[in-house]
């Protein structure tokens, strides 16, 4: 993937021309295949140009965090004990690929001792297998990105040990997140599953009942947000008002 630089610079380059062959008194001009010039006007390729580079800018995909399933079911979970949670990450694309290549799909939780099991699903099978311990799984975009007409899911199991904490206190036993190639969060993309602990001074040392299961609703979390990476459209925009005031002075 091209990055956005080249992109730019292309642009600028265009307009260079656009503005040469303005004060040249001429149109910009393509040959068809019958090797007639066609003639484009100025405002014309000046809207060709500015289209180029939204059609260019990446756009993040959505994520959609659902088929959740946690063990224990309660929503309060004794301290020590084991938990389990099974989710599917629907990947919707909102630009030219499923996912930006540069971006990253990160998985965290406050689970202790986690271990994970994360499969990639393109069409329905298995594209990469990535088995993790720890609170955070990093997924690389490239292994998301894909043409918008390919189904693109993350198939996500997390097991670990409820955190040690005052009776009451919530904890996040999946959270999932989109970040731009700046590490920062992407719109409103970070979803979270959310549990309690369960602590009167005595921590449980039982395995919770296994086989129970229950579909959880996952809420979006207010997180400071910027928008991914910078865009080319306000600079683009520059550059065709500069555009316009030039060739206005030029007359």
């Amino acid at each position: 993937m091209r990055s956005r630089r080249t992109y730019l610079q292309a642009s600028v380059i265009a307009f260079a021309g656009y503005l040469q062959n303005r004060r040249a008194g001429r149109s910009l001009s393509f040959i068809n295949d019958n090797t007639t010039p066609m003639k484009i006007s100025g405002t014309s390729a000046l809207v060709l140009i500015i289209l180029f580079a939204i059609l260019i800018s990446p756009a993040a995909a959505f994520i959609s965090l659902g088929s959740v399933q946690v063990t224990p079911p309660e929503d309060s979970i004794p301290a020590g004990s084991v938990a389990n949670a099974l989710a599917v990450i629907q990947i919707i694309p909102q630009g030219p690929t499923t996912f930006v290549e540069g971006y990253t799909l990160v998985l965290s939780t406050d689970l202790e001792n986690a271990r994970w099991n994360v499969v990639v699903m393109v069409d329905g099978t298995q594209a990469a297998v990535i088995p993790k311990d720890g609170k955070f799984v990093f997924i690389n975009g490239y292994l998301l990105s894909y043409p918008t007409n390919r189904d693109v899911a993350v198939s996500v199991q997390v097991e670990g040990d409820v955190p040690s904490l005052t009776h009451g206190t919530p904890f996040r036993v999946l959270q999932a997140e989109e970040l731009n190639n700046q590490g920062q969060s992407v719109g409103d993309t970070e979803q979270v599953v959310i549990r309690s602990v369960e602590n009167t001074g005595t921590e449980a040392t039982a395995s919770p009942t296994t086989g129970e299961t229950t579909v959880v609703v996952t809420v979006p979390v207010p997180v400071t947000t910027t928008k991914a990476g910078i865009s080319l459209i306000p600079v683009v925009g520059g550059i065709a008002l500069v555009a316009v005031l030039f060739l206005r002075k030029g007359r």
